[in-house]
């Protein structure tokens, strides 16, 4: 019945978008993984004469590209993979250019004679570097170039993405996950796709699959070609996402055989200690000696010159992070009981990390017209986590396996004006955290007056409760098709429809969790809270995505050109719209309150509703989830070139994204709720999915050899699924809970209620310079540098983008500052091989931001006063630097190469003390609490300096 549903609401939608197709005369031409080159083609001052031949030739691959002019002179080129070209008319070509990933280069030519067999030389009129202005899109490209010399450890190629305005990529210095947001925007809502196809992540945070919580990288970078950051007004084309998206494509085998190993390893001789690990070795417990360790190798050639390439490509990384384990409060710990065993276990430790990626890639041109290519890729890793960095004991961990297969099959069919592109693709993520060790999970504490009220944790030991295994398959088909027949217009369509298999399985406690206070004399431990394990259950269920879209890039004159688009997108079963609530747990609302002060004759659910709370819209039956029908996005944008010499550019655009709820929620609502007498946790069944409206308005300027750019943008985003407190007293309160707290207590025999839905949102609004001077061999030296003024708020009590929103509907809507959003970050980055002596190549990147708020919770009024309050996080400042020296050797080249991050040891600090502290008149903070540790950092963000070595050998 669902795939009948989403067959008919396709049609319906195949319907409404021709209309509007016909409407708007044709709607954007947005590129995942190729790039377009038009233009005007004049000869001897005049339009070219129409049907003259435009050929766009490959010059690694050999491959042409054809198309030939309308009758005003104008001409397109379409699906051309980025990279080195010469644009041939009648016979004769131009100087070599480079297309990028996702450009659309207006490139006007000059020819001299009016008989295209006796042409002269084509001329390109206009600057060379001043090709991909008119787009309405806010972002950024990073090239090869930067890339492979930009300073970096991780050889993560989001390492800079922040070069795009809004966009932050950051690696969590104590556990090395790192991160992709934009903006005050959920963190699920990005996507990044590779050489066309989404990596959305279906069943875990980050967006992209495999991004979460990993010290890995998604992806090979030796693979990578480069790649576009677009974190405003995407067009069409880009699915399954609402903040910041990006697009890379991979390298191809070309006609020449090329390769490369490379090798690059630092470790705890080469990285600086930060202030907490000095503090641990001067009580003893030194950093171990650990290291990280890289390398891979890339091959890529002909099979048959101008016909078929293959392109494969390795890297492993193996990484010993350092842990200094700590027990805390050691003066409450007498040297009696289990406290001299217990201690013993304590002391330096390391967290072992393997990761192998492989890429592989078959490139075939089948005569003039058709195009296949098959990829493959290719991820293992495994990950020993501790439970808790600090006070994990050598066993207390868990060993995450995260494991992606992918393929591509791609079609490429051109034929006159028109261009079809089909894919087939295959996907399976899986994640399976499991313990080492199979004994309870204790958390030892101690007590000043031995009682449990006041504990404060000492050490863990025994084995991980987690246990998961979590999967995502996906089998999906696409086609697209462009047509560039009508003058003026470059019209593209298409359609995806893809088949998702959810397994989600497993347990949050697989063994027991204890909670021993030790004695302060005795040294005996006594358990006071057991939590036994819980048995694992499951979910596996079918989701079906239908998506399409239309758009156009119209040249209405010289000077003006529209994006016109629109896209619809539909899924049957976004969250196991088939579950059924537990009787035992839906029965409970229909019956008497039976907490102290219910009037007789009031249910539960009256009590609820006095609150705010409509219980009935979270039972779910089975039949009553019904999937959202709506998501339609407009999107729109403009360009002015004043002058038309692309030399001043204003743009604009606005328009509409559509994402969705990560399918770990299902998971979470079916295994909460199998647990007898525990909480209860229920999904709104009417569904919604997440969206950003996005605004941006800015203009491009040359500046001598710059390129620079200034524009304001506003994001929006509405229905970011979140949990939160669903309890209320008997009159529709909260109890004696704190203000800053939900109410945890339930009606007798049943944990908290916690209730899903699609409620909280986020908005950015920012303003930003960008200059840009590309790098060439003629200057020697390149320069790029983006500033973000930001303003991030959101509607989540927690003041992020996190899971739950526990206070959700006890206070009146309102904004609050999002602690993911600087007010003030600059990133720059350079190169030049002219600086150093010897051809050294040196680069750098400057990072500076005025410092991420934190939210404090101030109970200094009384805890029936609490009040969250800002506070302001420290700057944050980090340069890097690199250099790097090639020596030719033999039918190659050997590269040495030093990375320094963070050249001057600078200590940026996080993990701020957030409690503001209960009342005192006894040396009180400055929000008048008794918490004297108020806004003291608890660990450092970003790195301490670390050396990197590396060697490489290329042919």
């Amino acid at each position: 019945m669902k795939m009948k549903a989403g067959v008919r609401e396709l049609r319906r939608a195949l319907v409404g978008l021709s209309t509007v197709a016909m409407l708007a005369a044709a709607p954007a031409q947005a590129q995942l993984s190729s790039a377009t080159i038009k233009g005007q083609i004049t000869q001897s001052g005049a339009p070219a004469a129409p049907a003259t031949l435009v050929v766009a030739s490959n010059t690694a691959t050999g491959y042409n590209y054809r198309t030939t002019t309308a009758a005003d002179g104008s001409y397109v080129l379409t699906g051309l993979p980025p990279g080195e070209y010469a644009i041939k008319v009648g016979g004769q070509t131009t100087e070599k250019l480079t297309l990028a990933v996702g450009q659309t280069a207006s490139l006007d030519l000059s020819v001299g004679a009016a008989d295209p067999a006796n042409m002269a030389q084509v001329v390109i009129l206009g600057s060379a570097q001043r090709r991909n202005v008119k787009t309405s899109e806010v972002g950024t490209s990073v090239s090869r170039a930067q890339i492979e010399s930009l300073p970096q450890v991780s050889r993560n190629f989001l390492a800079f993405a922040d070069l795009a305005p809004g966009v932050r990529f950051d690696v969590e210095a104590k556990t090395g996950y790192g991160s992709l947001q934009g903006g005050a925007q959920n963190q699920d809502n990005v996507n990044v796709f590779i050489d066309g196809v989404g990596q959305k992540n279906y069943i875990l945070r980050g967006g992209m699959s495999g991004l979460n919580a990993s010290r890995g990288n998604p992806f090979p970078q030796s693979a990578v070609a480069e790649y576009k950051v677009v974190s405003q007004n995407y067009k069409a084309e880009f699915d399954q996402v609402s903040s910041t998206a990006i697009t890379a494509i991979t390298k191809s085998g070309t006609n020449q055989l090329h390769g490369d190993v490379f090798f690059d390893r630092t470790g705890a001789n080469l990285t600086a200690y930060d202030p907490f690990q000095k503090k641990r070795r001067d009580e003893g417990v030194d950093r171990p000696r650990y290291s990280q360790k890289q390398y891979g190798a890339t091959l890529g050639g002909p099979i048959k010159e101008d016909v078929m390439h293959y392109f494969i490509a390795y890297e492993g990384k193996r990484i010993d992070t350092p842990r200094q384990v700590v027990a805390q409060r050691q003066d409450l710990l007498p040297n009696a009981g289990i406290v001299p065993s217990l201690l013993a276990q304590a002391g330096s430790a390391t967290s072992k990390f393997k990761e192998d990626l492989v890429l592989g890639k078959l490139t075939t041109r089948i005569g003039e017209d058709h195009l296949v290519e098959l990829s493959t890729r290719i991820r293992r890793e495994n990950d020993l986590v501790p439970e808790d960095f600090k006070l994990s004991v050598p066993g207390n961990e868990k060993d995450r396996r995260n494991d992606e297969t992918r393929f591509d099959l791609k079609h490429e069919f051109t034929r006159g004006d028109f261009l079809n592109e089909a894919r087939i693709g295959y996907e399976k993520f899986h994640w399976n955290p499991s313990a080492l060790n199979s004994t309870p999970y204790v958390k030892y504490v101690v007590s000043p007056s031995n009682e449990t009220k006041n504990v404060v944790d000492v050490l863990f030991t025994g084995g991980s409760p987690d246990a998961q295994d979590r999967m995502q398959k996906g089998l999906s088909f696409s086609d697209s098709l462009t047509w560039t027949g009508l003058a003026g217009h470059t019209i593209k369509g298409g359609a995806k429809v893809k088949k998702v298999d959810f397994d989600l399985y497993g347990t949050s406690r697989s063994i027991d969790i204890r909670r021993e206070m030790i004695d302060n004399v005795t040294g005996i431990p006594q358990a006071f809270e057991v939590s036994p394990a819980l048995a694992p259950t499951g979910v596996s269920y079918v989701d079906r995505q239908y998506g399409i879209y239309l758009q156009d890039d119209w040249k209405v004159t010289r000077q003006l050109e529209l994006n016109l688009g629109l896209r619809w997108d539909y899924e049957t079963n976004m969250l196991n719209d088939s579950y059924v609530t537990p009787a035992e747990r839906a029965g409970l609302y229909g019956k008497q309150d039976p907490r102290a002060g219910a009037p007789v004759g009031q249910t539960y659910a009256q009590s609820l509703a006095k609150g705010g709370v409509t219980i009935g819209d979270f039972i779910s039956t089975g039949s009553n989830r019904k999937p959202f029908k709506d998501a339609w996005q407009p999107r729109v944008g403009m360009s002015y070139d004043v002058f038309g010499d692309a030399n001043t550019v204003f743009f604009a655009g606005a328009g509409r994204a559509y994402d969705r709820t990560i399918a770990n929620a299902a998971l979470d609502e079916l295994q909460k709720n199998s647990q007898p007498g525990g909480e209860i946790w229920l999904i709104r069944s009417e569904h919604k999915l997440p969206y950003t409206d996005q605004f941006s308005l800015g203009v491009r300027q040359v500046l001598g050899g710059w390129n620079t750019e200034a524009g304001a943008t506003v994001s929006r985003s509405r229905n970011q699924f979140n949990w939160f407190g669903g309890n209320r007293d008997v009159n529709g309160g909260w109890g004696n809970a704190s203000p800053t707290d939900p109410m945890f207590s339930s009606v007798p025999g049943y944990g908290t209620l916690i209730l899903g839905d699609f409620i909280s949102q986020a908005k950015t609004a920012s303003a930003y310079l960008k200059g840009d001077k590309p790098f060439s061999t003629a200057s020697g030296w390149g320069l790029a540098a983006t500033y973000t003024y930001s303003r991030g708020e959101t509607t989540n009590k927690e003041w992020t983008n996190d899971l739950f929103n526990w206070t959700y509907g006890r206070y009146a809507h309102s904004w609050n500052p999002s602690t993911n959003v600087e007010r003030h970050r600059l990133v720059m980055a350079g190169m030049s091989d002219r600086l150093l002596p010897y051809g050294i190549m040196l680069s750098s990147k400057l990072t500076l931001g005025s410092g991420l708020p934190y939210r404090i919770t101030d109970c200094s009024k009384g805890f029936t006063a609490c009040v969250s309050r800002k506070g302001d996080g420290g700057a944050f400042r980090e340069v890097d630097v690199a250099m790097a020296k090639d020596i030719a050797v033999g039918f190659g080249k050997v590269s040495v190469r030093l990375d320094v991050l963070n050249l001057f040891n600078t200590i940026n600090y996080a993990g701020y003390d957030a409690w503001g502290g209960g009342p005192t008149t006894s040396n009180p903070n400055y929000l008048g609490g008794d918490n004297v540790k108020l806004g003291t950092a608890g660990e450092v963000a970003g790195p301490m300096r670390t050396v990197k070595l590396t060697a490489r050998y290329a042919f």
